[in-house]
């Protein structure tokens, strides 16, 4: 069975029809939306600081930029490990050549 999901909206839920009789959808669609509108009635009557865009999602945006950062910070780490090993290998290499000709 394919999953029937009505999208939500910023505070509110999406919902899932999955498993609901077809004869119920309607009422259960009006009802969202119905919530929908309350929901941002209620918004509009908050203070700034209090409304969701301002709480939420403005944690939300900071943790996304917080895990870019975080990214970006290990993609460095890893460059200047590969090139901390690479250096190593080198000169490891250039020992074992030098071995090698002074064995000859």
């Amino acid at each position: 069975m394919k999953p029937i999901i009505i999208d939500g909206h910023k505070g509110v839920m999406p919902l899932d029809l999955s498993g609901v009789e077809q004869k119920y959808h309607k009422i259960m669609i009006d009802q969202h939306k119905e919530d929908i509108n309350e929901y941002n009635k209620y918004q509009g009557e908050l203070p700034l600081r209090l409304r969701y865009e301002n709480t939420t999602e403005k944690a939300n945006k900071l943790l996304q930029k917080d895990k870019e950062w975080l990214k970006r910070l290990s993609d460095e780490k890893q460059l200047e490990q590969l090139e901390a090993d690479k250096k190593y290998y080198e000169t490891k290499q250039n020992y074992l050549q030098s071995v090698q000709h002074y064995k000859k």
